[in-house]
């Protein structure tokens, strides 16, 4: 069954959980989704300008208090909201372009993505933004439908021509098989017709005790 076709499982925006429902994105303008966007805006803005010593000077030092800010509403990462929004394009998060999820069944998903000159390697999306964008969409895939937790073994990235910044690219995933623990995955992207990119991944299924904290002491 095609999720997009159902009403988007209810997320408290302000209270997300690792529970990923892997539902198409949905357009929200709440608070947090503004700040959300406003990062974004600051980090495309700081890759086109080009400043002169007392407006980098007085930028940074804005930049610097905006940071404290936020320094004091610090918390632990399971309750943080940025990338737990699973609502949102990107997840609420800023470092990888924001993914439009737009249909997602239990073996296959599909989606949406514009990158901007933040994320270019002279003149075209960098090669290093590609694999970003395949680890969303297919460890979504790979985690969707009451699957347990797994994590990315490999993902090999294939770059038959160059994807282009400021246009829309088809972002597909499908889930291949499963062998044990092991899910085989695969995913293609596209700029038009053209082929700009391919893939396949390893995600492997975690034992309880691999689940742990590994930040905090805890075991791999």
């Amino acid at each position: 069954m095609d999720v997009s076709l159902r009403p988007n499982a209810p997320i408290d925006i302000w209270n997300p959980d690792w529970n990923d429902p892997f539902d198409p994105t949905v357009e929200a303008g709440d608070e947090f989704a503004e700040l959300v966007a406003a990062v974004r805006a600051v980090q495309e803005a700081f890759t086109r300008s080009r400043p002169d010593p007392a407006a980098a000077a007085g930028i940074a030092g804005t930049l610097r208090s905006v940071a404290q800010r936020l320094e004091e509403l610090e918390v632990g990462e399971d309750d943080q909201i940025a990338g737990h929004r699973w609502d949102l394009a990107g997840r609420g998060q800023a470092l990888a372009p924001p993914l439009h999820i737009d249909a997602v069944t239990e073996t296959t998903a599909r989606g949406r993505v514009t990158v901007g000159r933040f994320h270019a390697g002279r003149y075209a999306m960098n090669g290093g933004v590609t694999p970003l964008i395949f680890d969303e969409i297919m460890a979504r895939l790979a985690n969707d439908s009451g699957r347990p937790w797994a994590r990315t073994a490999y993902l090999n990235v294939n770059f038959r021509a160059p994807a282009p910044l400021d246009v829309e690219l088809r972002v597909e995933a499908e889930y291949l098989r499963q062998d044990g623990r092991k899910r085989f995955m695969r995913g293609t992207m596209y700029h038009g017709e053209v082929l700009v990119a391919d893939a396949d991944g390893l995600w492997v299924e975690l034992k309880p005790e691999q689940t742990l904290n590994i930040s905090e002491g805890g075991d791999v």
